[in-house]
């Protein structure tokens, strides 16, 4: 990812008729539906690739996004992450992988980020999927757009979607500009207009979540018999193809209401409104704030003399000691009755009765089908507008990688002992007296004797969780005690790592979620997430990075509820 600092069908024809209806009033339900048929006509094209060796089998770049525009096999991508004659594994979202051969790439000499144009192809024979080709030139200010792509920090063999709209046509650079956000990985991902045809390839980002720069599908067009040929261009090719006309120009939305879309979205009912609450604890001795669910129980439940109407749902990791929990009239003392830490779920009991909440006849028990992809969610916030976005998957399991604890002691195997090779300063490790030399014999009691044992081991735990690792120093056994901290990654200047509010501490480790591109901060978790029909589908659980936030589904929140429930005694 590079940086930048500052022919008619019976579907078409529908979607003609069908723009009329934007020109009177906004109608989010007409937009959604719009867009359903964009995606069933782009997705199946657009397909994860990395570098591969042929012999080796092996990969041999970072991952990357592109998209097949024709069925011989033609995928357009970026530049930066394209080599002529280079080899690339191609894996389409139906699981089928193939190779491809890089072509011709345009990348000016005396600065090669622009204007970052590249074409493959796929070497063996066949009819592959492919989304059309549109044009840039007939791009309109506040067009609705979607963009499909893999993001590195996701790492799913299946694509994610976003929802944005254009803001430039033509950028100092020369680069579309548009609001559908990207990171590192979706680079050569392709950009779609509301007819589902490819009009811009994504190329850079900047810091502000809204700065998303696009490389127009018009220069793909123009060089097309150029880029066929396996070479770097550092100027503009000679060779020029006609670009054509866009035969659907007349029919281009423009939609300045999303200019304002927490506005022009909002059709929540108040009560589901005030069913994010904001919810204060200490956590390891600070004031934490995170937001929770309110759910209001048709069927009541009783323990002792008290009778239970309503239960707060939120992110576990983020709910410390004394939890209390703020209306917008007063605050309530919540107690902790159930945690589930493999979904970072926690289940509080208000001392005292809340109003409101979402009932259970309002979850959507429906399975996360490709059908709902790119349907519009919102996530209503207590203090500030409510945040719009679509789905961007299916469900999927989230294994740990960012999110495990900071120890802070390296390791390696050595006459058939796992030996301490370095103990960073000041680290968990550092301070509990490990040293380098240890022979590690077991953490909380369970044996390491073979390297991958050692890894596996400190995969399974959180940060603050507590260990007692057993070792051998010199002929001399010790115990030591330590509490895991949070992974420091290295401080990063890319903007992917820099967009308001960053990541989760806890954004993985999950085993059913799904994604959605709203710009939910990490102290805004635990809220709630709804459908334009006022359905509740899950709630906000991690901030997964600049393009993805993670939503548990509400099908995992009724089992923690029914657990609670049966643990009830009968009355």
């Amino acid at each position: 990812m590079i940086i930048i600092k500052k022919t008619f069908t019976t579907g078409v024809f529908l979607l003609l008729l069908s723009a009329q209806c934007f020109g009177q009033k906004f109608r989010p339900k007409k937009l959604e539906e719009t867009l359903s048929i964009a995606v069933k006509k782009a997705y199946g094209a657009s397909v994860r690739i990395w570098g591969y060796d042929t012999l080796k089998k092996v990969q041999t770049s970072a991952q990357f996004t592109g998209v097949v525009v024709t069925a011989q096999g033609h995928i357009l991508t970026a530049a930066h992450v394209n080599q002529p004659d280079n080899t690339y594994l191609i894996m389409f979202p139906n699981g089928k992988s193939h190779v491809a051969r890089g072509l011709g790439e345009i990348e000016f000499t005396e600065n090669k980020m622009f204007p970052d144009v590249a074409l493959m192809k796929i070497i063996e024979a066949g009819a592959w999927p492919y989304a059309e080709m549109g044009w840039s030139s007939s791009l309109k200010i506040d067009e609705p757009c979607l963009s499909i792509a893999y993001p590195e920090t996701l790492n799913q063999t299946l694509p994610t979607l976003r929802f944005g709209r254009i803001t430039d046509l033509k950028n100092q650079f020369g680069f579309i500009q548009s609001t559908c956000v990207m990171e590192p990985g979706d680079s050569g991902g392709p950009l779609f207009d509301h007819f589902g045809r490819v009009v811009a390839l994504h190329s850079a980002i900047g810091t502000d979540e809204d700065e998303n720069y696009e490389i127009p599908i018009d220069l793909y067009r123009k060089y097309w018999t150029a880029l066929n040929v396996s070479k770097t261009y550092g100027a503009l090719p000679s060779n020029e193809d006609a670009v054509g006309n866009d035969p659907l120009q007349s029919a281009i939305l423009s939609i300045s209401a999303l200019q304002d879309q927490q506005g022009s979205f909002s059709t929540l009912t108040t009560e589901l409104k005030e069913s994010c609450l904001g919810i204060s604890s200490t956590v390891h001795g600070k004031t934490q704030k995170i937001n929770g669910t309110l759910i209001s129980l048709t069927a009541r439940s009783a323990v002792g003399n008290n009778v239970i109407n309503s239960l707060v749902i939120s992110k576990s990791s983020l709910i410390g000691e004394d939890p209390v929990v703020f209306t917008a009239n007063k605050s309530f003392a919540l107690k902790v009755i159930l945690r589930d830490p493999e979904n970072d779920l926690v289940l509080l009991q208000p001392i005292g009765s809340i109003q409101g909440g979402i009932q259970l006849k309002q979850f959507n028990r429906d399975s996360l089908s490709f059908q709902r992809l790119g349907k519009f969610l919102i996530s209503p916030l207590p203090d500030r507008p409510d945040q719009v976005s679509v789905i961007g998957s299916m469900y999927f399991n989230a294994p740990k990688r960012f999110s495990i604890g900071y120890l802070g002691a390296m390791a390696t195997f050595k006459d058939s002992n796992i030996v301490i090779t370095a103990v960073q300063a000041g680290s968990p490790a550092g301070i509990s007296g490990i040293a380098v030399g240890d022979r590690v014999l077991s953490i909380n009691d369970m044996a390491i004797n073979k390297p991958e044992d050692y890894g596996a081991e400190l995969m399974k735990f959180w940060p603050f969780d507590s260990l007692t690792f057993k070792i051998k120093r010199l002929d001399q056994l010790y115990f030591k005690n330590l509490t895991l901290d949070v992974f420091k990654s290295p401080l990063s200047t890319h903007p992917a790592e820099l967009f308001n509010g960053g990541k989760s501490i806890r954004r993985d480790g999950f085993t059913q979620v799904f994604s959605h591109d709203g710009r939910v901060k990490p102290e805004e978790c635990g809220g709630p997430v709804f459908d334009l029909k006022n359905r509740f589908c899950g709630i906000n659980i991690a901030r997964s990075s600049r393009t993805t936030t993670l939503v548990v589904p509400t099908e995992v929140l009724l089992r923690l509820i029914e657990r609670y429930q049966s643990s009830l005694p009968t009355r």
